[in-house]
């Protein structure tokens, strides 16, 4: 069952139970002021009996005492007729059971026998009957005469009460259902409107669900089911950046796993091809030392790569321990580390330290920047100079290498931290570079919380800088 439709039955139901209660108790209530109106009257005209008819037999007690039950007789008959009203039977009892008088001969009403036997003496009583599907209201008083009890008894006919209560249920019930049939229309027409957006909101879902990842909602109100939207449209939003980062990663891992593929197989090629000549061929000396220094030189390579991407993965998931570093002392740890590779180019290192103290993993930084040293001098010519500097800014403490070799340009600087990328393969492999160096310089940066910066002009040169701010940074 759609939620419109239980809000219409529930609001319905409470709506007619609400209504209901309040009007049954509203009948009821008038009900009840009509019939107190009709025994109030009746006790009134029963006063009127009583106090006639004790005032003419006290005159007739006095004068004629004897034969008193012919004579009440006359006096009552006598009373009665000159009584007028709505009185259908007027009783008087003498005595216990003995009928004095009756005035509902005509119409064979009876009076209820236990209304006048159980009479006290100076109390009013009343009692309702229904004969003949009509209704009477029966109103007792009782007298003491001669040391006999007396009890005038008068009839009312309140069937017109009891018409008008059954008409106002009637109307009342006619009324109820215009009115709940008119609120049944309202309620759903108001609640079809309230619940449309959210019928909006589940066929944006159920479409984002079946792969429609461009499906939003577009609501204007201001309501909670507006700000449902907003966050709806938020979440998808959000979904679909997760999505593109994670298409973003598994493309990443397949181009990783085929340039890597692509890496092992030219050295493989390079090492099998010598290595059959050597096990097949009859060579000369110079010759066989050659394709001996191809195998060496290729599984140099392929050492190093396997050495650098496994720092590579090693730093992905290891837990960065932060320990204070004097700038000074390791700039000076990173020269001594890097300059027996530049002599083999006759490069020369100018160092620029500043005093200061920076936070990190001293070990992960060394091979970060000695990575970045090391690209510098592939891309420096032989006899050049490489610049590694630190400088205090106002936002934390620079250090960067700068060279003024080939330089990069822009295409190639959008890719230069991704894995096995190179901007100049041949010149890489001949210097035995992987393409992993500035991945793995930036894979370190990144788990410091900082960024490895570049800016790079076409046979200008190139420099790289990190900038430790201020959560990176010790006190001297």
């Amino acid at each position: 069952m759609k939620f419109r439709y239980k809000v219409v039955i529930i609001n319905i139901i409470l709506l007619s139970l609400g209504i209901g209660t309040v009007g049954f108790f509203m009948i009821r209530r008038n009900f009840q002021l009509a019939l107190d109106a009709q025994i109030k009257t009746s006790i009134e005209e029963n006063n009127l009996l009583q106090s006639t008819i004790e005032y003419r037999l006290l005159d007739t007690i006095n004068s004629s005492p004897s034969n008193l039950v012919y004579q009440m007789k006359n006096l009552s008959a006598d009373v009665v007729g000159k009584m007028g009203g709505n009185n259908k039977g007027v009783y008087v009892f003498y005595d216990g059971a003995e009928v004095v008088h009756s005035a509902a001969d005509d119409n064979k009403l009876s009076c209820p026998e236990e209304l006048w036997s159980t009479a006290v003496i100076g109390q009013k009583q009343y009692m309702i009957t229904k004969e003949a599907g009509r209704y009477y209201l029966f109103s007792c008083s009782t007298s003491l005469v001669q040391d006999k009890k007396m009890n005038i008894i008068n009839a009312r006919d309140i069937t017109e009460t009891y018409q008008l209560v059954e008409n106002e249920r009637r109307y009342f019930v006619l009324l109820l259902g215009i009115v709940v049939l008119c609120c049944t229309v309202a309620v759903f027409v108001i609640t079809y409107l309230l619940t449309k957006p959210l019928e909006t909101l589940n066929r944006a879902s159920k479409k984002f669900g079946e792969g429609d990842y461009e499906s939003r909602v577009h609501l204007r109100s201001h309501d909670e089911v507006g700000t449902l939207a907003q966050t709806y449209n938020q979440m998808a939003d959000a979904v679909c950046e997760h999505m593109d980062e994670l298409q973003g990663m598994v493309t990443r891992q397949e181009q990783f796993v085929a340039d890597f593929t692509h890496e092992v197989k030219t050295p493989m090629t390079t090492i099998i091809g010598y290595a059959d000549m050597l096990r097949s061929k009859e060579m000369k000396r110079e010759n066989q030392v050659l394709a001996a220094s191809y195998i060496f030189h290729e599984g140099k390579r392929l050492e190093a790569m396997s050495m650098k991407l496994f720092d590579f993965i090693y730093t992905k998931h290891r837990k960065i321990e932060f320990q204070p570093i004097s700038v000074v002392n390791f700039m000076q740890e990173v020269t001594e580390s890097v300059t027996p590779i530049l002599a083999q180019k006759n490069q020369t290192l100018v160092c620029t330290t500043v005093e200061a103290r920076i936070e990190g993993d001293s070990n992960l930084l060394k091979s970060a920047f000695i990575n970045i040293i090391d690209n510098a001098r592939k891309a420096s010519e032989q006899g050049s100079e490489i610049r590694f500097f630190a400088k205090q800014t106002d936002d934390g403490v620079q250090i960067g290498v700068q060279d003024f070799g080939v330089g990069i340009s822009e295409e190639h600087l959008q890719r230069i931290f991704d894995e096995f990328y190179m901007v100049d393969k041949s010149r890489s492999r001949k210097e035995g570079g992987a393409g992993l160096g500035l991945s793995l310089a930036a894979s370190i940066v990144e788990s410091h919380g900082e960024k490895l910066e570049i800016e790079s002009t076409v046979g200008e040169g190139t420099t790289m800088w990190v900038v430790f701010h201020e959560k990176n940074l010790t006190e001297q």
